[in-house]
């Protein structure tokens, strides 16, 4: 078939790419929040919910933040969603399937799902413009097929409808930019774009810290583009000058270190114990994987994991048949790279970036993700493009006014982007929300543990916080079964442990069920706060006081500073008359800690409970603002105390240091 392709109607491939990426992805914009999405956005007291006032904050603040972990350093994707409150925080953050059923509305989740598909149209855009550039001296036909091909690919599906993977839509698009300015660079040798290349290098980074890729990427595409070895150094030494601000800002203005606890989950080589031996066989195993969802991106997933993804040995065929794949596909990338060919460098970038996250050189959390795909995938898709044309003999000489596309190749390509396509949005509304994206995907992760832990987890918060809905037996029915599976999976999993027994607690009084499995959790962690309290609320209900006694005062013990541990403690000493024993308990554990305000207020609440102890009452009251003076709540208290028993003096002196909230 002859079509009128030529290298000057760019014009129409913009229109094509652009309003191509919106058909693929429109229905994703309809999403709300899913997985992982309330680390920055989807919650009360995020950073992001003051807007543009939050900027100066989020510059010195980790990405992910809660209160046992903070890690990464992504200032410029957090911002991104800061403007967003800034603009759209008059609409609702988002919307239940019930409620949109009844009135579906506008919400900032569709806005924030609407501009990732806005980042991956322009990403998209950007990247044809680079490949043109990269292979100028070709036909700009392979450059539209190498883009329709990366554009289209189901793989993407995560980075795009999955909010939070914003940070990765991000580094991309700074990658793309860096790299077509380096090269604007090398041809007009004006430093303006040099300028430009080493300032989007540092958005990259500050995007996601994978955008150091970029070391790796960038000589392999400057000696693909033949530069001279002078400016490639020169280059490089302008990348090593992001390198050092990138740190620079993180020692100066980060406020808090990097707390990251890993579970074994998340992936085995994590923890003490594995090997590098380990790390190759499980690298090869995930080599395959991501070959196999490159070329059959069929039973995508959420999350991964062990044991989706297990600790493979020599003895599994998989990384038998990995090794006898890569290990020639690297050798002749590597030849065809040094003479200069599109497809030693298409596999040069696949597989050099792939080296990166297969767990080889650094376990990742998850073993494998379909987001860790995203950049590597463009040089396989350089690969596949490169093949295509080759193999249908379709002439790529640039100045081909005319060109003769055949047949077959067209019927391979149509029907490469209507399978790609199709599987792209039927894949999108998967990421509608948290419990649909996980009770989808769990069918395909049927061994991961953590798939089982976040279908029970979002169910049990979904029971606890609407106890008349009618569908709640079969829903802790299910919690039950995801949890008991999760822990089949991972006996070690001790977060499910301690919430199986909260579920037998709350949800089906079966109180020694929910004695047995929490003592589980207190036994792999003694300092497990919900699991101590958790065994206290059993015994407690099971009539045993003792015990009831022993596990409540262990978890004021291991946080003195939660409200919730001291009503039910002291129901307890009321109910068995334990007041006395109870004070003195909290008074040793006053003695260890420094933060004893609040065993100080729960002593002068208890001693309230007898008028002849009206005085050790106010005592203590006292003590407990003297261990915060900043709480005017307590000082007010104070006032109006003596104020009642005609102590002026006193009062007037906490009147003094009473400030006005």
């Amino acid at each position: 078939m002859l079509l009128k392709i030529n290298n000057d109607s760019k014009k129409y491939y913009y229109w094509i790419i652009v309003v191509f990426t919106f058909v693929l992805y429109s229905n994703s914009i309809n999403n709300e929040y899913s997985l992982d999405d309330n680390i920055v956005i989807d919650k009360k007291d995020a950073i992001v919910e003051k807007g543009f006032k939050a900027i100066p904050k989020i510059l010195k603040s980790r990405y992910a933040t809660d209160a046992e972990q903070s890690y990464g350093y992504r200032p410029v994707t957090t911002i991104s969603f800061a403007i967003e409150k800034q603009f759209f925080n008059k609409l609702p953050s988002f919307q239940t399937k019930e409620q949109k059923e009844r009135k579906d509305k506008m919400t900032q989740a569709n806005i924030s799902h609407f501009i990732n598909v806005l980042i991956y149209a322009l990403t998209c855009l950007l990247l044809f413009q680079l490949l043109a550039n990269l292979f100028d001296s070709y036909h700009i036909i392979l450059s539209f097929v190498i883009t329709v091909l990366f554009m289209i690919h189901p793989i993407h599906t995560e980075v795009v409808a999955n909010i939070k993977c914003r940070d990765e839509l991000l580094m991309f698009l700074f990658m793309v930019l860096t790299i077509k300015h380096y090269l604007s660079f090398e041809i007009t040798r004006k430093y303006k774009y040099l300028f430009f290349a080493v300032l989007f290098a540092l958005l990259c980074i500050l995007s996601k810290k994978n955008g150091f890729a970029l070391l790796g990427v960038l000589p392999v595409i400057l000696y693909f583009k033949r530069c001279n070895w002078k400016r490639i150094l020169l280059l490089l030494l302008s990348f090593a000058v992001v390198f050092v601000v990138f740190k620079l800002i993180k020692k100066g203005i980060v406020s808090k270190e990097s707390i990251r606890e890993f579970q074994y989950f998340e992936n085995p080589l994590l923890l003490e114990g594995s090997t590098f031996m380990d790390r190759i066989t499980v690298g090869l195993y995930s080599s395959l994987f991501y070959l196999k969802m490159l070329v059959f991106p069929y039973k995508m997933s959420f999350y991964y994991g062990y044991n989706a993804i297990p600790m493979a040995t020599w003895k599994f065929w998989e990384v038998w048949v990995a090794l006898l794949i890569y290990v020639p596909l690297g050798i002749y990338g590597v030849i065809q790279f040094l003479k200069r060919k599109v497809i030693g460098l298409g596999i040069i970038l696949w597989l050099g970036v792939m080296l990166s996250v297969i767990n080889i050189l650094l376990p990742m959390v998850g073993i494998v993700a379909d987001r860790f795909s995203y950049t590597f995938s463009l040089g396989f898709c350089i690969v596949v493009g490169y093949l295509l044309l080759i193999v249908f003999k379709v002439d790529l000489k640039k100045d081909q006014l005319n060109l003769d596309l055949p047949k077959t190749f067209l019927g391979v390509m149509t029907f490469i982007i209507v399978v790609y396509s199709g599987r792209t949005i039927a894949r999108n509304p998967d990421w509608h929300d948290y419990l649909h994206t996980y009770t989808v995907d769990v069918d395909n992760v049927p061994s991961s543990a953590k798939a089982h832990s976040l279908i029970a987890s979002t169910l049990h918060s979904k029971v606890a916080n609407n106890r008349t809905n009618p569908k709640n037996k079969e829903y802790v029915d299910d919690i039950i079964y995801h949890y008991h599976e999760a822990i089949k999976i991972d006996s070690t999993y001790l977060t499910c442990y301690c919430n199986l027994g909260s579920a037998y607690i709350d949800f089906l009084n079966d109180y020694n069920k929910g004695v047995y499995y929490s003592g589980i959790a207190v036994q792999m962690d003694k300092d497990y706060l919900e699991a101590n309290y958790n065994l206290a609320t059993a015994y407690d209900r099971l009539n045993q006081p003792d015990s009831a006694y022993k596990y409540y005062l262990r978890s004021i013990d291991i946080n003195p500073n939660t409200l919730a541990n001291y009503g039910a403690y002291n129901e307890l000493l009321k109910k068995y008359g334990m007041v006395d024993k109870g004070i003195t308990a909290l008074l040793e554990i006053a003695k260890e800690t420094d933060s004893p305000k609040y065993i100080y207020l729960n002593i002068a609440n208890l001693y309230s409970l007898d008028n002849t102890k009206v005085g050790k009452s106010v005592e203590y009251f006292e003590k407990a603002f003297a261990s915060d003076p900043t709480d005017m709540m307590i000082c007010s208290h104070l006032i109006g105390l003596f104020q009642k028993f005609g102590d002026v003096q006193k009062a007037n002196y906490y009147r003094s240091l009473y400030i006005k909230p």
